[in-house]
């Protein structure tokens, strides 16, 4: 039952640093995406840099990790994703982040689950409040494991000061990843994100059981 639940944990991370390597993904495609009007520019050559804090240890770990975004695209499940190539300063590799019918999300594969998953944190169309549920039954070798992602409006069109720079149309979201014991469910793990209409995300914040286990925030990005 951990490994199942800790790997719903490890989504946290899998946002920025750990959508690797997939062996099922299908076909590249040379698509650009838009562009100012959105939560998530796609046009190629914009970066990221995001400044990355995990606190779950005896000292905070700190991080870097420089996102560049492609040319190229993959679909998945009859859904496109870009194609970004993201560092951390040892390691290279891709992540894939969609914008489908107002829906956006990041689509990884999860060794410890054994399978690919899309993770949605943003549905722009959304009012402040709303929430919807993505639900999922886990095999495991004690028995199955019902499980939920739980995401939420939490504010609409905020501004946002994170390292010391203010964003404006900011959309805060939170998604609880939850289980249920024995009818009620109960939350693992929480995650605020933070993203700005023509930048992106600016923030994530991860909680476990209202500890702030983790943060990655934006300290410098340029938009093509």
């Amino acid at each position: 039952m951990k490994k199942s639940l800790l790997a719903l944990v490890a989504i946290t991370t899998l946002f920025f640093g750990a959508c690797k390597k997939d062996s099922n993904k299908p076909g590249d495609s040379n698509n650009n995406g838009g562009g100012g009007d959105t939560y998530q520019p796609f046009t190629t050559g914009s970066v990221w840099k995001y400044r990355s804090t995990f606190l779950g240890g005896e000292a905070p770990e700190l991080d870097t990790t420089i996102s560049t975004m492609t040319d190229k695209t993959k679909t998945f499940e009859n859904k496109k994703f870009h194609i970004v190539n993201s560092t951390d300063g040892t390691e290279n590799y891709e992540e894939y982040l969609g914008l489908n019918d107002h829906v956006y999300s990041t689509y990884m594969y999860d060794a410890g689950l054994g399978e690919s998953i899309e993770f949605a944190y943003l549905n722009d169309s959304k009012a402040k409040g709303d929430s919807w549920v993505v639900a999922k039954t886990y095999e495991t070798e004690e028995g199955n494991i019902d499980a939920q992602i739980k995401t939420t409006i939490v504010e609409k069109g905020i501004n946002k000061t994170i390292l010391d720079k203010q964003y404006s149309n900011v959309i805060q979201t939170k998604v609880e990843v939850q289980y249920k014991v024995q009818n009620n469910w109960v939350t693992l793990t929480s995650i605020d994100f933070y993203a700005a209409k023509g930048v992106g995300v600016i923030g994530i914040y991860s909680s476990i059981q209202g500890e702030l286990t983790f943060k990655s925030e934006l300290f410098n990005y340029t938009i093509k």
